[in-house]
């Protein structure tokens, strides 16, 4: 059968819905709670649609030899499922689905179960599924088509769009947070520096805030510190010698550093705005292999979020 580049559109967005209801479905009896699932706000799900048009297009020909369609169908869907995986990956730094924990498995993106349901997936949309759809959409006529096409078209376009631009906010965040890390660190590593200096000065006064420091999370280790920095500076500059009023200089200049990454770690914290929250609520299995820490840190505070928007609406 010939179909119209219409009719492959409609098709594409009938079976984006299929899979944005079948996704949402099995991940929210999971989840025991409903999930909007996909990188896209719409209930559409790309990945299923591209699918569903490859696995048609190169089982055309097939339709009669079952184990040829459930091959052709899990290679040409599974290789689909791996460019995608690992351009999104490239792109957003983030894995959007990630088969890690599965058997057999190529770097999260694929796996043998999943290539699997492809193949099954494949001999019941030619047997079965399509068949309906297709006598739905040649059912149509060409101008309701057409005009059904440029609708959603126009939505997708826009919800990809907008989807696109959340994503990167989100991995242009995680890469802030892992840069704060990091030079965090390389301030932390300079007042240990200047601790040993003044370590008989400071050990009395400073002692419980270094233990507290060593121990405390990077977030909370930035406000203890800088808080404890500053409370001291003044005291010490009083009584210090000359020795020390040059490390007191340089820990004067460490503090305002400190400050500096408090409130740029802050404003990224307010970047997390609520389309960014979504996008983590609708997809629960997203990692990151590069930025697995913060990844993890702004997975927390969604939960949070939504736990404290939670408790506002029952009030």
């Amino acid at each position: 059968m010939n179909y119209s580049i219409q009719q492959w559109l409609l098709f594409f967005y009938i079976y984006c819905f299929f899979g944005w209801c079948f996704e949402s479905a099995y991940v929210s009896l999971r989840k025991r709670r409903f999930v909007n699932r996909g990188f896209l706000h719409s209930p559409m799900l790309p990945i299923y649609g591209s699918g569903a048009v490859v696995m048609l297009l190169v089982t055309l020909r097939l339709r009669e030899h079952v184990v040829w369609m459930f091959l052709a169908g899990m290679a040409g869907a599974t290789l689909l499922e791996l460019a995608v995986g690992l351009a999104m990956e490239a792109i957003f730094k983030v894995k959007y689905w990630d088969y890690s924990n599965q058997k057999f498995q190529y770097k999260g993106v694929i796996c043998l179960s999943s290539s699997l349901c492809w193949g099954l997936f494949t001999v019941l949309l030619n047997r079965y599924i399509h068949r309906p759809v297709e006598e739905f959409v040649l059912g149509l006529s060409q101008v309701t088509v057409l005009v059904a096409v440029i609708v959603v078209s126009v939505v997708f376009v826009c919800d990809t769009v907008v989807s696109v631009k959340v994503a990167l906010g989100i991995r242009d965040m995680l890469d802030a947070r892992a840069r704060l890390k990091k030079e965090f660190g390389e301030v932390a590593e300079q007042l240990s520096g200047r601790f040993e200096s003044l370590r008989e000065t400071w050990t009395e006064s400073f002692g419980d805030k270094l233990t507290e420091f060593g121990k405390s999370p990077a977030v909370e280790r930035l406000n203890v510190l800088a808080d404890a920095v500053n409370e001291r500076l003044n005291a010490l500059s009083k009584t210090a010698g000359e020795r020390e009023q040059e490390d007191i200089r340089v820990l004067s200049g460490l503090r305002e550093r400190l400050k500096a990454l408090k409130r740029e770690d802050e404003s990224q914290t307010e970047k997390m705005d609520y389309l960014k929250l979504r996008m983590f609520r609708r997809n629960p299995t997203a990692t990151s292999r590069k930025f697995r820490e913060e990844f993890s840190q702004v997975r927390e505070e969604q939960l949070k979020w939504y736990e404290r928007r939670r408790r506002e609406k029952k009030k």
